[in-house]
């Protein structure tokens, strides 16, 4: 039990070390990702930065994929345990994505300056976007390199090909069935007299 206390105080502080590494990261990001807001019309911008979430969002994904590679890779543990451990894997995956999408959408907004400015009681405006896309961007880096840092994929592993954006896009929905149309029939649902 003495070997466990010290890392109960790591185990507390690590929700608040994720929780600001967005907002940490968030002042490199559009630099890095060549996105200049002075520079670029807000419309050319926004499309940037969500260009650059899009490819922080392949990263995750090739790093999950390398992470499960590497798990599956591993001779010294039985089948069964590489299949307990890659579905953990893909549990802490979903989660880390709950959270991420929550943070992201619901509380990222209130840090950027647009956060001060509401319309009907909401806040609006481009920095609303800027910030939820600033977070999404910094999430994502920071979970694809823990994941490439703990799960080096095994040698000759390539990540999955990308989808070219023509295939990303969502497959068309078919038209919805005709109702047959006539006249609407009113059925009187109340008891018969007395």
């Amino acid at each position: 039990m003495a070997a466990r206390l010290p890392l109960l105080p790591l185990c507390l502080l690590a929700p608040m070390l994720l929780a600001a590494a967005p907002a940490a990261a968030r002042d490199g990001v559009p630099e890095a990702a060549g996105c200049q807001s002075p520079t670029l019309a807000p419309r050319e911008y926004l499309d940037c930065l969500n260009r650059e979430q899009k490819r922080s969002d392949r990263d995750v994904s090739n790093a999950v994929a390398g992470a499960t590679a590497a798990i599956q890779a591993r001779e010294d543990l039985q089948s069964a345990q590489r299949r307990r451990w890659v579905a953990l894997l893909k549990e802490a995956q979903a989660r880390f994505v709950g959270w991420r999408n929550f943070e992201c959408q619901s509380i990222a907004p209130y840090e950027g300056s647009d956060g001060r400015r509401t319309i009907g009681g909401r806040i609006g405006g481009i920095g609303v976007i800027e910030e939820r896309l600033f977070c999404l961007i910094a999430a994502n880096s920071h979970r694809a390199a823990d994941l490439s840092r703990r799960y080096p994929p095994p040698a000759g592993w390539q990540p999955p090909a990308d989808r070219p954006e023509a295939d990303a896009a969502p497959d068309p929905v078919e038209a919805a069935s005709r109702v047959p149309s006539g006249p609407v029939r009113i059925i009187d649902m109340a008891p018969a007299g007395p």
